[in-house]
C-alpha cells in the first residue's frame, strides 16, 4: 500500500528563505580565509614531528592491541579451546630445584611432591635398590605395548622384572601401557591385556594408577594418527573404564600435542602432563609431572625421565 503525502510539494518560509539566501562577499572572504586556515593547520600537523610521534605511537598501540586478540585466537586451537577443566591448584613459586637440577614442590618448608621415574626394557637391567637409595620414591613400568603399524600387542619384556625389583627396593609402583587403539573394541582388548598380565605377575593391587599413553607416531604415519578428538575420548575411555572396573586407578599420559587430540572438557580421567619447561604452562590440572627425559638417577643406565606426584598438593589444597 502506497501513502502519498500532501505536504510534498508545500514549502515553509523558512526553507524559501533559505533557498533564496545569497552570500555577500564579507561571508564569501570569511569562509575563504576560515578554508586558508584549516588548510594551513592540517599541514602544519603533518610537519610537526610531536603530532606525527603521536600518530605513530597511537598506530603501534592498536597493532599490539589487535595482537593480543588475536593471540588468545591462537591459543584457542591449541589449548583445547581455552576451557579450563579444572583450575590448576598450585602455586609455582614454591617449585624449586636442588643442585642435581631434580624438581621439588616445597611449601612452608615441607616437600608436598614424591619424587619418581617411568621406564621399560629400553633402560636394560635396573639396579632398583640403588634407585630407591637415590630418593626416587615411585616407579611407573611399562607393561605392554601396541604396534604402530601392524597393532599387535606385546609385553615389556622388562616387566615383571622391573616390578619384582622396584616393589623388592620398597618403592610404590604404577604401570603405563602404550595404546596404538583406533576404534573402542581394540582399547578394551589393550585394557584386557593389561589386566591379563598384572594377574600372571601375581598383582592384586597397586599404589598408583594404570596410564593409558596414546601417542602419534614420530613421522604421523602410524595407524592412530588421525583419531578425531571424539574418537581419541572414546577410545581413553573404553580403555580406562575396562581397568577401573577390575579395581584400579587410571591416569591419562600425553604432552600438550598428545592432550590437545583429546576433548580436555568432557574427560573424566586425571591427567599426567609430560612437559619439559622449568614449570607447566598448561590451562588444565594434573596429578603427575613428566619434566624431563635427562635425568640422571643411580642404578640406571643413560638417561630416564623424572615425574613428580602432586597428589598430596591437591589433596591440601581440597582440604582447606
Amino acid at each position: 500500500m502506497i501513502f502519498k503525502n500532501s505536504h510534498k510539494n508545500k514549502k515553509t518560509r523558512n526553507s524559501t528563505t533559505r533557498s533564496k539566501t545569497k552570500h555577500t562577499p564579507a561571508s564569501a572572504n570569511a569562509s575563504k580565509r576560515k578554508q586558508q586556515a584549516m588548510h594551513t593547520l592540517g599541514k602544519n600537523s603533518q610537519n610537526n614531528p610531536v603530532v606525527k610521534w603521536g600518530l605513530i605511537t597511537l598506530a603501534i598501540v592498536f597493532v599490539l592491541a589487535l595482537l593480543q586478540s588475536c593471540q588468545g585466537l591462537f591459543s584457542l586451537s591449541f589449548d583445547n579451546k581455552l576451557i579450563i577443566k579444572n583450575e590448576v591448584p598450585y602455586e609455582w613459586e614454591n617449585l624449586i630445584y636442588d643442585a642435581t637440577g631434580r624438581a621439588h614442590y616445597v611449601v612452608d618448608g615441607e616437600e608436598l611432591t614424591r619424587t619418581g621415574v617411568d621406564v621399560s626394557s629400553h633402560q636394560g637391567f635396573i639396579d632398583w635398590e640403588a634407585v630407591a637409595a637415590d630418593n626416587i620414591q615411585f616407579a611407573i613400568l611399562r607393561i605392554g605395548y601396541r604396534g604402530s603399524t601392524e597393532g599387535g600387542i606385546r609385553a615389556d619384556e622388562l616387566f615383571e622384572t622391573n616390578l619384582k625389583g622396584a616393589q623388592s627396593a620398597g618403592l610404590d609402583v604404577g604401570v603405563y601401557f602404550f595404546s596404538q587403539a583406533i576404534n573402542v573394541e581394540e582399547a578394551c582388548e589393550e585394557a584386557a591385556f593389561v589386566l591379563q598380565q598384572l594377574k600372571e605377575a601375581g598383582v592384586t593391587k597397586l599404589a598408583l594408577p594404570v596410564a593409558f599413553d596414546l601417542e602419534p607416531s614420530p613421522d604421523y604415519s602410524g595407524r592412530a594418527d588421525n583419531l578425531s578428538p571424539a574418537e581419541t575420548n572414546a577410545i581413553a575411555r573404553a580403555f580406562c573404564t575396562t581397568i577401573q572396573e577390575a579395581g584400579y586407578r587410571v591416569i591419562v599420559y600425553g604432552n600438550k600435542v598428545d592432550l590437545n587430540r583429546f576433548d580436555l572438557v568432557s574427560l573424566d580421567e586425571p591427567i599426567w602432563l609430560a612437559q619439559y619447561v622449568d614449570q607447566p604452562d598448561v590451562n588444565f590440572n594434573f596429578l603427575i609431572w613428566q619434566y624431563t627425559s635427562t635425568g640422571q638417577v643411580d642404578g640406571i643406565t643413560g638417561s630416564v625421565d623424572l615425574n613428580l606426584d602432586f597428589s598430596a598438593v591437591s589433596t591440601s589444597k581440597g582440604s582447606k
